[in-house]
């Protein structure tokens, strides 16, 4: 696209003394509206350049993980990359074929109603920082709702982790302990690993959908990497903490993974993100239920995987309100 401004000679350049007020400010409102021109266009272009560069930041977070995770399962695929399980089909076929609870009605075609995010803090294997903290901010879940095709962010009042505990992996005889968890000045929640190393999984309350009215599910949040402690040495250079953004789908608001997960002590996820480092500025992790990538494999669900996500195409269309990862020094 060009744009082509071309000023009279007289506007610019004239020499005639008795050019009346009206004509000057003529063509003082012409350069004006011209400049103006020149300026919108140059924010519209750095306005598609930014939205491109976030799709790509959302594609890329559906990929390969950073960094490889210290002493992760080899045989789980969140140990190398993003996945997504029962994606945006919150019913119990949409479950893994392997997922397998004693009540079957968990297995129907029954949708389920609720839905939590969540998120992990995972070392990696060159992690040897010691006097580092990550902070975790601005936790927003969006579903796109099949029947007016637009987004609705789904936990409004409340962005803040409100719970927190140790994964066995890595030190199982150090998961009981109690997290260290932080408020630091700017009111932001803050984590710090134990000396077992331990995985911290946390997150926000389950919230209410209506099932059959879920087409994607969208995830961000904001990681930072903070000093524990100002007064001693800086180590974040030696720090390899990688972040993971998921949710979780529940059948009902009011029950617990006991009430109806029997045997396991956990349920098949909507979709996690890769895990992905955390550095010294903010930075904005994504989850989406989209294709490409789409599932990282058909995982013998009776609910067939195309049903469980959109197009790319369509996400790009039709994205969700999100925000642009901040720009790093």
């Amino acid at each position: 696209m060009s744009i082509k401004h071309k000023l009279s000679h007289d506007c610019l350049f004239s020499t005639d003394v008795e050019k009346t007020k009206f004509n000057k400010e003529l063509c003082r409102n012409l350069i004006f509206k011209r400049l103006m021109i020149i300026t919108l266009f140059a924010l519209l272009l750095n306005s598609n350049y930014a939205f491109s560069n976030l799709i790509d930041d959302i594609k890329a977070d559906m990929l390969l993980n950073e960094a490889v995770l210290l002493q992760a399962p080899d045989h789980t695929g969140w140990s190398k990359k993003a996945n997504i399980d029962m994606g945006a089909a919150p019913r119990g076929d949409a479950t893994p074929i392997w997922w397998q609870p004693d009540d079957k009605y968990y297995k129907s075609p029954a949708y389920w109603h609720a839905i939590t995010p969540w998120f992990i803090i995972y070392p990696g294997t060159d992690h040897n920082a010691i006097n580092v903290r990550v902070k975790i901010s601005e936790i927003k879940l969006f579903i796109l709702k099949r029947s007016s095709n637009t987004w609705e962010q789904v936990n409004i009042d409340d962005t803040d982790p409100t719970w927190q505990f140790h994964q066995s992996h890595v030190s199982p005889d150090t998961a009981h302990e109690n997290v260290s968890r932080r408020i630091e000045p700017d009111g932001k929640v803050s984590y710090k690993l134990n000396k077992g190393l331990n995985p911290i999984h946390g997150g926000v309350r389950k919230y209410e959908i209506y099932g059959p009215d879920v087409k994607a599910v969208y995830a961000q949040l904001t990681t930072e990497l903070i000093q524990d402690d100002p007064d001693k040495r800086d180590d974040r250079a030696e720090a390899q903490l990688l972040v993971s953004i998921g949710a979780d789908y529940y059948p009902d608001i009011s029950l617990r993974i006991k009430d109806y997960a029997t045997p396991y002590t956990w349920a098949p996820a909507v979709a996690a993100s890769r895990f992905a480092l955390v550095k010294r500025s903010p930075r904005v992790h994504h989850m989406a239920t989209i294709d490409p990538p789409g599932p990282i494999k058909n995982n013998g669900s009776i609910l067939p995987d195309t049903r469980k996500v959109i197009s790319i195409t369509e996400f790009e269309i039709n994205p969700p309100i999100t925000e642009q990862n901040p720009s790093e020094p």
